[in-house]
């Protein structure tokens, strides 16, 4: 009896638990994503910085400031673009982590409605009384 009791809770835990461990699973997954966006930007914004450095120091006359001056404007629509594409880059995180979560709360309530609907009612609804 002690042993039926037991492996029944175990088994509505692990039920209530399955889900939140899969939403732990996705947010540990999402956030690796996240960080690898944000390492591959830096590295990427650091080496935009640094060529822009290399470049200013190379200038030594006139000509050499104004085609320094003329390619900024080439930089800074790179840096634009990169700025666009992270952008769009975390938003389809945000979306896909959403559309996950919200499959694994559906799956969740389902199992815990078949879960309900399977146990035996333990309190049967007092019979109405007749109005005389």
């Amino acid at each position: 009896m002690t042993n039926e009791i037991f492996e029944k809770f175990t088994a509505q835990v692990q039920t209530v638990l399955a889900p939140v461990q899969e939403l732990n699973k996705l947010y540990i997954y999402n956030i690796e994503k996240l960080f690898e966006i944000q390492l591959n930007s830096a590295r990427d914004y650091t080496e935009i910085c640094l060529d822009q450095m290399r470049s200013a120091t190379e200038i030594t006359d006139q000509k050499a400031l104004e085609a320094f001056l003329s390619k900024q404007g080439e930089t800074f629509k790179t840096i634009g673009e990169k700025v666009i594409a992270d952008s769009q880059a975390v938003a389809s995180i945000g979306t896909e982590f959403s559309a996950e979560a919200q499959k694994i709360a559906e799956k969740s309530v389902e199992a815990a409605t078949a879960a309900v609907n399977v146990s035996p009612v333990a309190k049967k609804a007092p019979a109405a009384k007749k109005a005389a």
